[in-house]
């Protein structure tokens, strides 16, 4: 390295994606072509889950919202915001973690120790939650000790990820996504629709999802079984994958605390109305917030395979962060001028301050696109502890932010501290203490730098058309 920052300089350096001008033989080159094909055909469907699921869910917000009103809205969003935090638990960081090994020889020990560290901390979990509704009363948290009690089968899910069987999982969830919406309607429609009923909703829509991930798995030959006759050795496994898992769960606990403290704070600060408010424009977003998370789980497992090829694994993460950036930029400056109408037409008057919610919000997603996927460098190299550093520092502008802005501005208040923390993770951080991420600061110069550039767009759409 030099000392100096990284940057591929050699014209055509998206080419090589996957095998590329390099792979020497016509039989590896196939196979490039058959685990690209199935990439992009998991994006693909992902893609079209996306665009059908937040249709479906945003009429059904549009309805619910409108049927609570800003103050039951507002204690729902909550309560929602609390489960997000216990589903991030119950993950523990063990998905990475999986993605990354599975496919080696021991993939069925690596199950069979991911499964026995995800049934502790379920426990673990739904104790908490069921302590919780002891001192509150509050009937929700007993949907949460409902999710508990099927968390640990979330492990079949992470398999059929790792497989890259997100296409299918990604018809199941957008199946259940449109029965949950429609559940959702037709209790508000009933008059049945109360906080923790919809909460409930939520719940049972996550909870089908791992029952069919688990019965699917079941039914599907494979080369690796779930087994604890070897306990001994499983138990020694389950001891490594907490080691490596444990980074990814805290960094994990701090970007969805991005996601859920605005809510959390504003609640306990302005109160339940402003959370209306704020939640109303965050539905119209949140959908989007799961595209670079969804795209990054299916780039991950193959990603990994190929880290030793460091330069290659850089180039890729280069022409990731380009894409990610010019899509983020599509979809953000559409919705930022559309806000205030958007935001009126759908929820109606009552709701109008939202719109300049909505609009500082789209301003901090490219940053959020950026930040996510650049998650994939540090999974893929092992850098865990400097990811957690950037996700720290972005939690605590956003939580330091909050303070100030929410008592005197209230919900766009807290949208702007929000902004501010996701360009923290996607950027300043980094700038902080550059020495640390020197190389990842390289690598996204040098995507910043071919958007410039006729090349990217020529070798991008050379890999698109799988030549």
């Amino acid at each position: 390295m030099n000392g100096r920052i990284w940057a591929p300089r050699q014209p055509g350096f998206i080419a090589t994606w996957w095998g590329g001008h390099d792979a020497p033989a016509s039989g590896v080159k196939a196979g490039c072509r058959m685990t690209r094909k199935r990439i992009f055909s998991n994006i693909a469907w992902m893609f079209v889950e996306r665009v059908i699921v937040t249709l479906a869910v945003l009429a059904s917000n549009i309805y619910v919202v409108r049927s609570l009103g800003v103050s039951k809205f507002g204690e729902l969003s909550y309560l929602l915001a609390i489960l997000g935090l216990v589903v991030v638990a119950a993950d523990f960081g063990l998905r990475r973690v999986l993605l990354v090994s599975f496919g080696r020889s021991a993939s069925g020990a690596l199950v069979s120790a991911t499964l026995l560290l995800k049934t502790v901390v379920a426990v673990l979990l739904g104790v908490a939650c069921y302590v919780a509704f002891l001192q509150s009363g509050d009937a929700g948290f007993l949907a949460m000790v409902l999710f508990c009690v099927f968390a640990p089968l979330e492990v079949y899910a992470f398999v059929m990820q790792a497989e890259l069987r997100n296409d299918l999982l990604a018809k199941i969830r957008t199946g259940l996504a449109l029965a949950g919406a429609g559940a959702r309607v037709w209790l508000c429609l009933e008059g049945m629709g109360s906080v923790n009923v919809l909460l409930f909703t939520y719940v049972v829509q996550s909870v089908l999802l791992t029952l069919a991930a688990w019965a699917w798995t079941a039914s599907d030959k494979k080369t690796w079984h779930v087994s604890f006759r070897h306990f001994s050795r499983v138990w020694r496994l389950s001891k490594i994958v907490f080691s490596k898992s444990i980074y990814f769960f805290f960094s994990m606990l701090i970007i969805q605390a991005h996601y859920r403290v605005d809510q959390i704070m504003i609640s306990k600060i302005a109160g339940s109305d402003e959370l209306g408010i704020y939640s109303a424009a965050y539905k119209l977003v949140e959908q989007l917030l799961m595209i670079p998370a969804i795209i990054s789980a299916v780039l991950l497992p193959q990603m990994a395979l190929n880290r030793k090829n460091r330069e290659l694994t850089k180039n890729r993460l280069s022409m990731i962060y380009g894409t990610t950036m010019l899509a983020s930029i599509a979809v953000a400056v559409p919705l930022m001028l559309m806000a205030d109408p958007l935001v009126r037409l759908a929820f109606g008057a009552e709701f109008s301050a939202a719109g300049g919610v909505l609009f500082y919000l789209m301003l901090g997603v490219p940053f959020l696109f950026l930040a996510n996927m650049s998650g994939l460098y540090f999974t893929v190299f092992g850098q865990e502890r400097q990811a957690l550093i950037r996700n720290v520092a972005g939690l605590a502008v956003n939580v330091a932010l909050n303070l100030y802005m929410i008592p005197r501005y209230g919900a766009t208040g807290a949208a702007l501290s929000t902004v501010a923390s996701y360009f923290m993770v996607a950027i300043g951080a980094e700038l902080i203490f550059w020495t640390r991420f020197r190389e990842h600061l390289g690598i996204k110069w040098a995507a910043l730098r071919n958007l410039f550039g006729n090349t990217y767009y020529k070798d991008l759409i050379y890999v698109l058309r799988g030549r």
